[in-house]
């Protein structure tokens, strides 16, 4: 193996320099992968996944139907056909639940809600411990192209590609010399001594020496492969802008990219509504319909994307939520307050789709549900995040026990 000190700073300064067992060879991994694309500010389920037609409280727009494609009945709307055409092109890879109640009305405490399960500090989201517990150390565990994190003992697996794609200068090296910082190198002599003295230190740990210092070298040498194969791929973390906002499909399809080079297992991306509108309406309900038409075409082209991929398309999960919900009916000024009541969808990999779990009842609260079956049942399950997040933990191989406070995974959603 051939190490020169440029590429030992360069892995340091990627953060790539971590004892461990073996890393995954680039695009050798076979085991689950997730996308997580947040909704950020609040979505009415009113208009796309909670028809409360029989309700005298739900406000619902005049021209809206109840409609079914695929096992999934949904909120129909001429104003929004990209929701009809993505549940009858992709409803039996989709499965939406409905009524989890995220138990808090502000922006910030649902975030850390929906994502972990629980509204205290020193907690880990659930992305972070699916990247933590890969069956391979990647060195790039856990991306945010756009979106937020919650982290503990897993901060070291999440990496933020930044808002001027400050990861692709980390991994070339480039951030070392043109940062803020003063970098004082050393002289070129100084620097052969230093690399003929790594040289030395590298080849007497490759005859074979087992323990820490075995697992350093070959936790090295796959971390060198692993750096390799994303520069030789070129990602450009530039931000995609599609006309007036940020271009979704285009962050889902660098999350693939680096799925397939077996680097990363998860990844994060934010839609900010039509145009960067958000989703934190109040008065404005004529956005609501307007992001969701927005979001469901983007995701239409996310599948496509994904479809195209024989490599990835059986073995990626992607996760679509928002913080939370809005009330079901008008309030004084004709608008729709924060609500705790929200629903999320699941495509893909090992979900079973073609169905709606959960639902609200006619006061727009959540109705508890069979977790085996997902049938409503008052003697059910009430839902919160944390049954959210012991699906996702079992889908990706992991004990959801220590994560969710005793929530269990709805196994309806599991195939």
């Amino acid at each position: 193996m051939t190490l020169d000190r440029r590429t030992f700073l360069q892995l340091s300064a990627a953060g790539l320099l971590a004892p461990g067992a073996g890393l995954a060879r680039p695009g050798g991994s076979s085991e689950r992968c997730f996308l997580f694309l947040y909704c950020s500010g609040g979505w009415d389920t009113t208009r796309v996944f909670t028809p409360l037609f029989s309700s005298s409280l739900a406000s619902m727009e005049a021209d809206a139907t109840t409609s079914v494609q695929n096992g999934i009945t949904f909120v129909d709307h001429p104003d929004r056909p990209g929701v009809r055409w993505f549940f009858e092109q992709w409803g039996e890879k989709t499965a939406v639940l409905s009524g989890f109640e995220v138990q808090s009305l502000t922006h910030e405490r649902c975030k850390q809600l929906v994502l972990t399960g629980r509204s205290d500090s020193g907690v880990d989201d659930w992305p972070s411990i699916l990247g933590a517990h890969s069956q391979h150390s990647l060195v790039l565990p856990h991306v945010i192209l756009d979106g937020y994190a919650f982290t503990n003992q897993y901060s070291s697996q999440v990496v933020r590609v930044g808002d001027k794609g400050q990861l692709a200068d980390l991994l070339d090296g480039s951030a070392v010399l043109n940062g803020d910082a003063i970098v004082s190198l050393p002289s070129s002599s100084a620097e052969a001594l230093e690399e003929a003295a790594l040289l030395t230190r590298l080849t007497s740990l490759s005859g074979g020496s087992s323990g820490q210092e075995g697992q350093f070298l070959a936790a090295y040498k796959a971390a060198s492969e692993q750096h390799r194969a994303l520069l030789d791929y070129s990602l450009d973390f530039e931000i995609p802008i599609e006309g007036c906002e940020r271009d979704i499909a285009a962050d889902a399809g660098k999350a693939f990219d680096l799925f397939a080079l077996g680097t990363t297992r998860c990844a994060m991306i934010r839609y900010n509504g039509w145009c960067g509108e958000g989703w934190d309406t109040h008065q404005n309900l004529e956005l609501q319909s307007t992001n969701f038409q927005d979001l469901f075409s983007y995701l239409d082209l996310i599948m496509l994307d994904l479809s195209e991929r024989p490599d990835l398309s059986d073995r990626v999960t992607i996760v679509v939520f928002s913080e939370m919900g809005r009330a079901i009916q008008l309030n004084n000024w004709g608008g729709k307050d924060h609500w705790t009541y929200t629903s999320a969808m699941l495509i893909g990999s090992g979900v079973q789709g073609g169905q709606v779990v959960g639902a609200l009842d006619d006061g727009g609260k959540g109705q508890a549900i069979q977790l085996d079956t997902g049938e409503l049942r008052e003697a059910g399950t009430r839902l919160v995040p944390a049954h959210i997040g012991a699906t996702l933990l079992a889908l990706g191989d992991v004990d959801p026990g220590p994560f969710t406070d005793g929530a269990q995974p709805i196994e309806a959603l599991i195939r």
